[in-house]
C-alpha cells in the first residue's frame, strides 16, 4: 500500500457512513482543504462526487491538482447544477443515480441559500430533511458524505446558537498550520483521539 493510499484509508475510513461538516474560516482555508481532500482521493485513485454548487472546485482544478498524474482524477466527477434547475429534483438525482462512491458538498452554505431563494422560511426544514436523507444514503453506501461550511461564529458562542453544521453527523474544525492541516472532531466521532493531522505535500 503506497503512503498516498495509507493516508487516504486513515482519513476517509472513520468517516464511512457518516454525514461530516468540515467548519472553515474564509476561502484560503478552503482552498487547502480542496486541495488536501482532492489530493487524497486522487493520490489513492478514489472515486468521488463534487456538488460544486459555487464552481470551487471546477474553477480552481488546475491549482487544486498541481502536480496530480491526470489519469489519477478520472474517477473524479463534478456536478454543477444549471442556472435555473430545480435544486430539490438535482439533489435527489445525486443520491439515487446508483453511484457508491465518497460525495464532497461545497458548500453547505450556498446549499442553504439556493433551497431559500423560492420560500426563505421553509429553508431550514428542507435543508434539515436534506441532510437526514444524506445520512441514510451514507450508512447504507458505507461511504462518507461530506460538506464544507463557512462557520465564523467564537467557539464560545457554538454550543449557545445553532450552526448548519449541527443537521449533520459529525462536525470538524479544519485549521490550516504552516506544515499542513489539522482537523479536530468537535462532535460525532472520527478517527481515533478524535483528531487528525495531514502534512503537507512539498511543490
Amino acid at each position: 500500500m503506497s503512503l498516498s493510499e495509507r493516508q487516504a484509508r486513515l482519513f476517509f475510513e472513520p468517516l464511512g457512513g457518516k454525514t461530516t461538516a468540515f467548519r472553515l474560516d474564509g476561502r484560503q482555508s478552503n482552498l487547502k482543504f480542496a486541495s488536501a481532500i482532492l489530493r487524497l482521493l486522487a493520490g489513492a485513485r478514489l472515486g468521488c462526487r463534487f456538488l460544486d454548487l459555487d464552481a470551487f472546485y471546477s474553477s480552481n482544478l488546475e491549482a487544486l491538482a498541481v502536480g496530480v498524474p491526470r489519469e489519477n482524477l478520472a474517477g473524479l466527477e463534478m456536478t454543477l447544477l444549471d442556472p435555473g434547475s430545480e435544486v430539490e429534483a438535482a439533489l435527489a438525482a445525486l443520491l439515487l443515480d446508483g453511484e457508491d462512491r465518497p460525495l464532497v458538498i461545497d458548500s453547505a452554505n450556498s446549499l442553504y441559500q439556493l433551497l431559500s431563494v423560492r420560500n426563505p422560511r421553509a429553508a431550514g426544514r428542507k435543508f434539515t430533511f436534506f441532510v437526514s436523507v444524506l445520512s441514510s444514503w451514507a450508512r447504507s453506501n458505507g461511504e462518507p458524505a461530506m460538506a464544507s461550511i463557512y462557520d465564523r461564529r467564537p467557539v464560545a458562542h457554538r454550543k449557545a446558537s445553532r450552526s448548519l453544521a449541527d443537521a449533520f453527523d459529525n462536525s470538524v474544525s479544519v485549521s490550516a498550520k504552516r506544515d499542513g492541516l489539522a482537523f479536530r472532531c468537535e462532535r460525532g466521532s472520527a478517527w481515533r483521539g478524535g483528531g487528525f493531522f495531514l502534512p503537507a505535500e512539498d511543490r
